[in-house]
């Protein structure tokens, strides 16, 4: 019972901080603003392809012309959120998944805290509720960039790991894993890179302090290779996707100033430019909020008084919040970072918050630990009802500042399209009508729409022909006859085709991949004018064409094999 009891004192806290959660459900079928669109729509389309052709989906081929799914971080393949879609409409898999974390990441943060600083579990209770009921998350969850609230897991990850570095243990490993996995099945980028940053600094940390350090160098060295290791069916593919295809990012137009501290974690509305509703927001400004409640502000002092062992982590601690001002000059460690490929795809720098969040209510749990060991055991009980009401207060507080605008964000109908498309396969279309949002590709997708639309922030895309252009041929035609031909059977990444005629060009509306096989020994997809193309040179009776993810890990997706017309 005593084990137990610590968790009722934590569950007291988190539903009372998300006591007016309840009323993003009474939404039904309408979309949030900013990037609900986008995340909704990648969701949907696993759900799609599972519950329609019974597939496990490996290409997307309703926008952009195409895109891997595996690979790629934000299709959210094989995630919980992916499990959830499969039994829950899209929109409520996504809501439910952002719960779901929330209490699963609590939990995991509660133990990790405790067993890796050796704190009682009132002090534990404090670190994660000050930590998880900071403004970051719900600010990720109003703008829909469902790729960054898994940061939630952030201290779990930190404190597993630091504390196999120390410890043999198989279960923590396994947690260990439970959460990568997790952060990599979501496309969480920014908490990963937040958390290698972490841990290589402070395994160093761990590995100076430890009585043993050629031992705990061994086992930071093998925990870590076994890791990646382990994941490495999902980390290789995911990572070489992105670094071969490269990313593009609008540089940050908002300049952040030392007083922008202030308003970001401590003020009124979480920074002057949250100050509005969110009708009248603008995307990019939610990245500036992350209000952490004025129990925290009136704390800030305490921080004078922390422990020896953690002043690395109080000097870590302003590190994160200079990479958080971005560029600015030559000894910036922004500027450092960028030297590292997967720094230089940073693109807003106030993300880090997440890292200062978690870093400045670490030095302070730590902080608050070494007054409640002051006391008698006597006043320790009194002391635990006075961190008690004092949480009360801050859950009330942080409750009030950082759920206020819940009622505006699912508020968008997705419009009534009046193409029809009876084909099993889509058709391509240059986009759909504006609803709000930033992204349309939710509606394309549920009318069996292909969209030209490609909203992610990746340079590998390619325009393909949609129905209004002149120079449309069909979704699949032959060339240079440009005769139209319908696939016997259809799947999202598997392409089945009847007779064929020799010496034509099988085209495909869509971006040649090197990942595509065929059944064909003596015959390989290629590159026509960037689009797929099979090769005919005799008459086949029967072609079937899929995406392999064996395949496209082995090569490069920049790989452009073009098509050489040599038929007898």
């Amino acid at each position: 019972m005593k084990r137990i009891r610590p968790y009722f004192g934590l569950t007291f806290f988190f539903v009372l901080y998300l006591w007016n959660f309840p009323q993003v459900f009474q939404t039904g079928d309408r979309l949030g603003k900013f990037d609900w669109d986008l995340y909704t729509f990648h969701v949907e389309f696993l759900r799609k392809s599972y519950l329609e052709f019974g597939s496990f989906p490996l290409w997307n081929p309703y926008y952009g012309a195409g895109f891997p799914v595996w690979e790629n971080p934000t299709s959210k393949i094989g995630s919980f959120t992916h499990l959830f879609a499969i039994f829950f409409p899209s929109l409520f898999a996504l809501k439910f998944s952002f719960l779901f974390y929330f209490g699963l990441s609590g939990i995991l943060n509660f133990h990790a805290f405790q067993i890796y600083n050796k704190t009682n579990w009132v002090i534990s209770i404090l670190f994660v509720c000050l930590f998880q009921f900071s403004g970051y998350f719900f600010q990720k969850f109003y703008a829909g960039h469902l790729n960054q609230s898994q940061g939630l897991f952030l201290p779990a990850l930190i404190f597993y790991f630091l504390y196999l570095i120390q410890n043999k243990n198989y279960l923590i490993f396994a947690f260990t894993t439970l959460i990568t996995y997790i952060l990599l099945s979501e496309g969480a980028i920014y908490t990963l890179t937040q958390g290698a940053f972490l841990i290589f600094l402070l395994s160093g940390r761990e590995i100076f302090i430890s009585e043993r350090k050629k031992e705990s160098f061994v086992r930071f060295i093998w925990t870590s290779v076994f890791l990646l290791l382990v994941l490495s069916f999902k980390w290789v593919p995911m990572f070489l996707f992105v670094h071969h295809v490269g990313r593009y990012f609008v540089p940050d137009q908002f300049q952040l100033n030392l007083s922008d501290l202030y308003s970001i974690f401590f003020g009124s509305s979480q920074h002057p430019l949250l100050s509005q509703s969110l009708s009248k927001m603008q995307y990019r400004f939610w990245e500036y909020g992350n209000y952490l409640g004025q129990l925290l502000l009136y704390c800030l002092p305490l921080l004078v008084v922390t422990k020896r062992k953690l002043w690395f982590v109080l000097l870590l601690l302003v590190v994160t919040i200079w990479i958080m001002f971005g560029k600015g000059n030559w000894f910036s460690p922004v500027t450092i970072l960028e030297q590292f490929p997967i720094y230089s795809w940073e693109r807003v720098y106030p993300r880090w918050s997440l890292s200062v969040a978690f870093l400045f209510v670490w030095c302070l749990a730590e902080v608050i630990q070494t007054f409640y060991d002051q006391f008698r055991e006597p006043y320790k009980v009194h002391f635990s009802v006075f961190l008690f009401l004092s949480l009360t207060y801050h859950t009330l507080d942080v409750r009030r500042m950082n759920t206020k605008y819940l009622p505006e964000i699912f508020v968008l109908n997705p419009p009534i399209l009046n193409i029809q498309n009876k084909e099993t396969f889509p058709i391509t279309v240059n986009s759909v009508p504006n609803y709000g949002s930033d992204s349309q590709m939710l509606p394309a997708l549920r009318n069996n729409l292909s969209t030209k639309d490609i909203y992610e922030n990746l340079t590998f895309y390619h325009h393909n022909q949609s129905i209004q252009n002149k120079e449309y041929h069909g979704e699949f035609y032959l060339y240079p006859s440009y005769q139209k031909i319908q696939p016997i059977d259809w799947e999202p990444d598997t392409y089945t085709f009847g007779p064929l005629p020799k010496n034509q060009l099988l085209i495909f509306n869509q971006k040649f991949h090197p990942g595509f096989v065929i059944n064909l020994s003596n015959v390989k997809p290629c590159s026509w004018n960037g689009y797929l193309a099979v090769p005919l040179d005799k008459d086949y009776q029967s072609i079937k064409l899929r995406y392999s993810l064996w395949i496209s890990t082995m090569t490069n997706p920049k790989v452009d094999w073009k098509c050489e017309m040599k038929f007898h």
